[in-house]
């Protein structure tokens, strides 16, 4: 039988992503991370993991080997994106995901553009 190899760093940084994610194009590339995640056959180190959560801002992508920089310049990418729009970009793992889902649906609703009157149908008939 085949020993899993824990990817605790990959699943930390993906559970960050999604909490973060708001248009298709995030959802997406969390797809592909989690692909890779399982057919990587090493974890990502804890270490670069931490520090990029903890100040996302400051970290150099080149810092991990191809293919992951794409990944943390897209997970920088939004983390820059949701504070643009005053979404919380907290990583700590202690925090609720349902309370930021919440926090995303109450911005997503107050963001909602009213839906424009109907127009009356006129009630002309012609008969002739």
């Amino acid at each position: 039988m085949a020993s899993k190899v824990k990817r605790s760093s990959f699943q930390k940084l993906l559970n960050a992503m999604k909490r973060m994610s708001l248009e298709v194009n995030d959802y997406e590339i969390c797809r592909r991370l989690e692909t890779i995640m399982m057919t990587s056959k090493e974890d990502l180190s804890q270490v670069v993991v931490k520090s990029l959560l903890d100040n996302p801002l400051d970290f150099d992508p080149k810092t991990l080997p191809e293919p992951y920089g794409q990944y943390i310049r897209h997970f920088i990418y939004m983390v820059k994106r949701n504070k643009k729009q005053g979404i919380d970009t907290n990583f700590d793992i202690s925090s609720n995901s349902k309370s930021s889902e919440k926090q995303v649906v109450s911005i997503e609703n107050s963001v909602k553009i009213a839906p424009s009157p109907k127009k009356e149908k006129s009630k002309k008939t012609s008969k002739r």
